[in-house]
């Protein structure tokens, strides 16, 4: 997963290195000079130093970085209902917690393999599918159809604005759209980001 991320580092190494002065062309150029990183070398290099703004960036190591934007600081705070579905053998996500840190709102699920984002399981006419949409779907579906719970905040109708997005009344910060094949660069080329 390093040398993907590296990969696609470099796809936007000039945009990132056009003042070799500034933090973020120092870690795309601390990241580049890596031979074969693991993820942890990786996010230690580049994204716990130029992966967002001051004044949470950046961070002294990618240990540092993963506690603090670790979800284990959000659990507690869920007030809508949610599902995780996590892999005992992801690389990325180490700790999980399994109880749901005693929230009613969250469902935890841990799988013995599927690694980050994997679960492929064969699908219909020769495709590979992936196992967690099925689970995914079923959760939804049961929540908005059969789960009756009482709104924490006062919600409106749901319509759609003028640039397309879903939006709920009084909530005008949120919404959704659908944007296509987010996998397809703007460059035509095809799944780039794949493997990550």
């Amino acid at each position: 997963m390093g040398s993907n991320l590296q990969k696609l580092l470099e796809h936007h190494h000039q945009a990132l290195s056009t003042n070799p002065d500034h933090f973020v062309a120092q870690a795309t150029t601390k990241a580049m000079a890596l031979k074969n990183p693991t993820i942890e070398q990786f996010d230690h290099a580049f994204t716990a130093v130029a992966g967002g703004p001051p004044p949470a960036f950046p961070f002294p190591s990618s240990h540092e970085y993963y506690k603090y934007m670790s979800t284990d600081n959000d659990v507690a705070d869920i007030r809508v209902p949610f599902l995780a579905i996590n892999a005992e053998d992801d690389p990325i996500v180490r700790r999980m917690p399994d109880n749901g840190d005693d929230n009613p709102f969250v469902v935890m699920v841990l799988t013995r393999g599927g690694g980050h984002l994997g679960w492929y399981q064969a699908g219909s006419m020769g495709n590979i599918d992936r196992w967690t949409n099925r689970p995914a779907l079923e959760w939804l579906k049961l929540m908005g159809d059969d789960v009756v719970h009482n709104p924490i905040a006062k919600g409106g109708r749901i319509f759609k604005d003028s640039d397309g997005w879903l939006r709920e009344e009084g909530q005008s910060r949120l919404g959704c759209k659908e944007i296509g094949d987010i996998i397809e660069g703007s460059t035509g080329e095809l799944n780039i980001l794949q493997g990550l």
